[in-house]
C-alpha cells in the first residue's frame, strides 16, 4: 500500500486560435474573406511579405505580411514552373499561401478526455508488475497505453469554455475544485472499468482530506520534488480522524509550470499525463520519451489505483478526492483515496466520515 515516489514534468501547454487578417497587395492592404469552412490556420514565417499564387500557380499580385495569422480553407499542391508545392487557400482562389512560407495551427476540436486500458493490460500482469517483474508484453501493452490516450499532446480541448476559462490551480472557485475532481474520477473509473474493478466514490470527507493534504505541502513548502510528504500526510490523516502512521492514502504526480494561471484546459491536460503515467508505469519527463522501453519501470502507483497489491484487499475499492499545491514553481497534484477496508475497520478509522 505504500505509495513511492512519482515526478511527472509537462510543459505549458500553449493554445493558439484562428483569426481573420488582412491580405497586403504591394501598396494597398485588401482584406478577403472565405466563405468555406475554416480548417485551421497558418502564421507567416520570418520578417518579410511572401509572394500568394493563384491556383493555376502563377503568382497573385497579393503578399501576406510577417507573423501574421490566416485562417485556410483548403490545401493542395500547386504545380509552380516544373515542381508541384504545398499550399494552403486563405482566400479565393486567388490566393494561395506555399507551406513553405508559414507554421501551420490545425483547427481546436472539442472532445471528452478518456482513458481506454490497451489489450495486453490485465490485473495478473500489472500484480507482477507491481512486485517489480513485469513482463514484455506487460511493457509493451503499457507503451501502447501511453501512446493511444492522446488527450495530454494534442490540441483537442474538452470545450471552448475550458479554452477560456482561466483558474489559479492553488486558489480554486468551489466549482472549479468539484470540477476537476470529477473530472479526474472519472477517468480513474473508465480505466478500472476497462478491468472490471468497482468504481471508485467521490466523498465530502476525502476531498477535505485531499485539500488538508495540499495545505500540508504548501504551509511547509513541499513538493512532488521532494517526494512524498509523509509526515504532512500522516498529520492530516488523523485530523481527519484516520489512524494512519505512513501514506497509505496519496498517490501524486506534478509538472514545472512558474504562471501562476492557466486555462483549465491546461489543467486538464497535465491531470490527465500524470494518471497515464501512473498507470502505464512511465517515468519519463515528457510525452517525447514514451517510445523508449527504459522508461516503463514504476506500477506501484497503478497497483493503488486498481486496487491490486497482492494483498487480502484486492479487488477492494476506495473514496476519492484531489487538490493541488504548489512550491518553487512546481505544481504537485494529489491523487487522494482511501480504501473501504480503511473506512470500515475500528483500528483505522476513528472518527473519519468519507
Amino acid at each position: 500500500m505504500r505509495k513511492t515516489k512519482l515526478i511527472t514534468a509537462i510543459l505549458s501547454v500553449t493554445l493558439l486560435f484562428s483569426g481573420a487578417v488582412a491580405l497586403e497587395e504591394t501598396n494597398q492592404p485588401q482584406t478577403v474573406q472565405a466563405a468555406a469552412k475554416k480548417l485551421g490556420s497558418v502564421t507567416v514565417k520570418g520578417k518579410k511579405k511572401v509572394r500568394l499564387y493563384k491556383s493555376t500557380g502563377k503568382h497573385s499580385k497579393y503578399h501576406a505580411s510577417p507573423k501574421k495569422k490566416y485562417s485556410y480553407t483548403a490545401k493542395k499542391h500547386l504545380k509552380i514552373g516544373k515542381k508541384k508545392l504545398l499550399a494552403y487557400k486563405i482566400g479565393n482562389d486567388s490566393h494561395w499561401i506555399l507551406s513553405k512560407n508559414v507554421k501551420v495551427t490545425k483547427k481546436i476540436s472539442y472532445k471528452s478526455a478518456s482513458i481506454k486500458m490497451p489489450r495486453g493490460y490485465t490485473r495478473s500482469a500489472l500484480l507482477k508488475a507491481y512486485q517489480g517483474k513485469p513482463s514484455a508484453d506487460f511493457v509493451k501493452a503499457s507503451m501502447k497505453g501511453m501512446n493511444d490516450n492522446t488527450f495530454s499532446r494534442t490540441k483537442t480541448a474538452e470545450s471552448k469554455n475550458d479554452n477560456d476559462t482561466i483558474i489559479d490551480p492553488t486558489n480554486l472557485t468551489t466549482a472549479q475544485s468539484s470540477e476537476l475532481t470529477s473530472y479526474t474520477l472519472r477517468l480513474i473509473n473508465e480505466a478500472r472499468s476497462d478491468l472490471k474493478l468497482k468504481p471508485w466514490m467521490r466523498s465530502r470527507g476525502t476531498q477535505k482530506l485531499a485539500q488538508d493534504i495540499a495545505n500540508e505541502y504548501t504551509k511547509n513548502g513541499r513538493s512532488i520534488k521532494d517526494g512524498h510528504y509523509v509526515a504532512g500526510i500522516v498529520h492530516a490523516c488523523k485530523a481527519n480522524g484516520l489512524n494512519l502512521n505512513d501514506n497509505y492514502v496519496e498517490d501524486m504526480a506534478g509538472f514545472y509550470n512558474p504562471k501562476q494561471t492557466m486555462t483549465m484546459t491546461e489543467m486538464k491536460k497535465n491531470v490527465y499525463f500524470g494518471l497515464k503515467q501512473m498507470l502505464f508505469g512511465y517515468v519519463g519527463s515528457g510525452e517525447g520519451q514514451r517510445n523508449n522501453k527504459k522508461y516503463y519501470r514504476e506500477w506501484e502507483h497503478a497497483g493503488d489505483l486498481f486496487n491490486t497489491q497482492g494483498s487480502l484487499h484486492d479487488g477492494d475499492h476506495n473514496y476519492f478526492g484531489f487538490s493541488i499545491s504548489k512550491a518553487n514553481n512546481i505544481y504537485s497534484m494529489h491523487y487522494i483515496s482511501v480504501p473501504t477496508f480503511i473506512v470500515k475497520s475500528s483500528k483505522y478509522n476513528i472518527s473519519f466520515r468519507p
